[in-house]
């Protein structure tokens, strides 16, 4: 592998999309329900929970509003991919690896000192897991360009930490 190698590393515009479709849709369709609410609402059976007209609707603005809290973070991610997008880079003594919330921060982990690596299924998605004293990073497969990409950085991060 020719170092250092960079690899873009942030969320896909499809799922960014997505997600701003999908919750905005739900959240327009549940602040629709309850502006025109005048019934009640049963969960599961009468006898579960039963909320009277006032309940629901109060139900109905707060699913909206979760919904409308999840269309801002799509907007974020979308500004944030915008204005700084991620790079995890492969350097010749460390990787440069964007993590935190929002990917706001890089740390520089050389490969000497990364105790373990493991790699896990979660939710269908793969991550790899790399442990350095006693910190934890992830490296989240879907955050890359491709499936390739993944395997390289992955492949080569075992090549560089077998003792």
């Amino acid at each position: 592998m020719q170092l250092p190698s960079r690899y873009p590393y942030y969320h896909r515009w499809r799922t960014i999309l997505g997600g701003f479709v999908f919750f905005g849709a739900c959240s327009a369709f549940m602040a629709y329900k309850a502006s025109h609410n005048n019934v009640g609402l049963y969960f599961f059976h009468k006898n579960f929970i039963t909320l009277g007209t006032s309940g629901a609707t109060a139900f109905y603005w707060v699913i909206a509003a979760l919904g409308g809290v999840f269309v801002l973070a799509a907007l974020v991610l979308a500004l944030r991919r915008i204005v700084n997008p991620g790079v995890l880079e492969l350097k010749t003594d460390a990787l440069l690896l964007p993590h935190g919330f929002l990917q706001t921060q890089t740390s520089r982990i050389r490969y000497t000192d990364i105790q373990e690596l493991s790699e896990a299924q979660v939710s269908g998605q793969t991550v790899l897991y790399l442990t350095v004293y006693e910190r934890r990073f992830t490296i989240t497969a879907s955050l890359f360009s491709d499936t390739t990409n993944y395997v390289a950085v992955r492949d080569f991060l075992l090549s560089q930490t077998r003792h």
